[in-house]
């Protein structure tokens, strides 16, 4: 077997692995919310974020709902109570924390118009993230 063979397969094997147990997106989430958050005590923030994803899933809680409406806000400029699906999708990518997020943006299940309640619903459905 040539070395440099057996050298792709283990890179491939790795890339694999990676993919399959979403590591990347795991440590883009934690990235993420280290420099959102940027605790005093990193490795004890790391260790309850990770307790907190093991006993509740991987929702990762970053923004409180006063954080969630004025994003919201800014998408509505008019104060209509409502925003479009563009203007929707374009303020959930400003959310987004991950490719994996990113890419959960252009979803169908936008409606044309969304207020409030929908945005918050949506942040929850399509990003995971749920307002403390």
């Amino acid at each position: 077997m040539n070395l440099g063979t057996h050298e792709n397969e283990v890179v491939l094997d790795a890339e694999s692995y990676l993919r399959e147990h979403k590591i990347l997106d795991l440590f883009e989430d934690l990235l993420t919310i280290v420099c959102h958050k940027q605790p005093e005590n990193l490795e004890q923030f790391l260790v309850d974020v990770l307790k907190q994803r093991k006993e509740h899933g991987s929702r990762s809680i970053v923004y409180n709902e006063a954080e969630l409406q004025n994003i919201f806000l800014l998408f509505d400029l008019k104060s209509e109570g409502h925003i479009s699906k563009e203007q929707c999708k374009e303020a959930l990518k400003t959310l987004a924390n991950s490719e994996f997020h990113f890419k959960q943006t252009d979803s169908d299940s936008i409606p044309d118009k969304v207020d409030l309640f929908t945005f918050i619903k949506l942040c929850d459905e399509l990003l995971g993230i749920r307002p403390r």
